[in-house]
């Protein structure tokens, strides 16, 4: 059950695949990937780990990604392309099966998947609902991101509350890094109440 059967030969026995034909794909960044991974036990099919760009790609049932919409994550179809590594590859360097497709299913459910990536992301706010405890995710400085100081108001931290888990994919948040506020509230908000 190779999904390597067609594609482009790259370097060192990788393949670049099209996806949309035995298989889709999602890609997420690795820390989220491998905790999914622990509520998939089971259920997994084929993932590949690219330890170059710290990412995750599990390999879902074809056309399961048209309708797919869920943060931190990039549903991969019809008109996208990963690269495979070797079918016997399982250790780095480079691109290598966290999970083979030799060792039996192909394809994770993408409903499984969804779920056990919904767990890991926790819940989400209703889209226009705007949260006093939403950071700017742009406007972070290093100390912000270190935890040093709040993720909200800049201010030094001395008890601390966690806002969750954030990545937007470049700069300062290129990993998923856990944000901290003031605690019990952030200055913030005390100031702007009337």
């Amino acid at each position: 059950m190779s999904p390597t059967a067609a594609g482009i030969p790259g370097h060192n026995g990788t393949l670049i695949a099209a996806a949309g034909q035995r298989w889709d794909a999602v890609r997420v960044p690795r820390f989220i990937g491998l905790q999914a991974l622990n509520h998939l036990v089971g259920q997994e099919g084929a993932i590949v780990m690219d330890p170059g760009n710290r990412r995750v790609y599990f390999l879902v049932p074809p056309g399961t990604t048209r309708t797919w919409n869920l943060p931190q994550t990039t549903a991969l179809g019809e008109t996208s392309h990963i690269v495979l590594p070797a079918d016997d590859k399982e250790i780095p360097p480079g691109p290598y099966w966290l999970v083979s497709p030799r060792r039996g299913r192909l394809c994770t459910s993408a409903d499984a998947l969804h779920a056990a990536l919904r767990t890991v992301l926790g819940p989400r706010p209703p889209d226009n609902e705007q949260s006093q405890d939403r950071p700017d995710l742009e406007r972070q400085n290093i100390d912000q991101v270190k935890g040093l100081a709040c993720a909200l108001c800049g201010a030094r931290l001395y008890a601390t509350r966690s806002l969750g888990v954030f990545c937007t994919g470049d700069l300062l948040l290129q990993d998923p890094t856990e944000l901290w506020a003031c605690n019990p509230v952030c200055r913030r908000i005390d100031n702007a109440a009337p």
